[in-house]
């Protein structure tokens, strides 16, 4: 089984902010996608998630915003 999003791209928006798309294959249904947006900030080795936002994108271009989800033990 594929792990891992299908496209990622990341930019940095300020000193030690970046802003980050992921899109990802739907579990349930693969033509369906999941697009994670995350504004992080870096603060000297671990990673802070500012902001996140998670997105389920049906295969006819129907939106609609999932539960936030629970970050790993490790994820900083």
């Amino acid at each position: 089984m594929e792990r891992g999003p299908k496209a990622r791209f990341s930019k940095k928006v300020a000193d030690n902010d970046f802003l980050s798309v992921s899109i990802w294959k739907g579990k349930t249904h693969p033509e369906d996608e999941i697009l994670r947006i995350q504004l992080r900030r870096r603060e000297g080795d671990q990673w802070r998630t500012e902001y996140e936002i998670n997105l389920y994108r049906t295969k006819d271009g129907q939106y609609s915003e999932l539960k936030p989800r629970v970050p790993q033990a490790n994820e900083h």
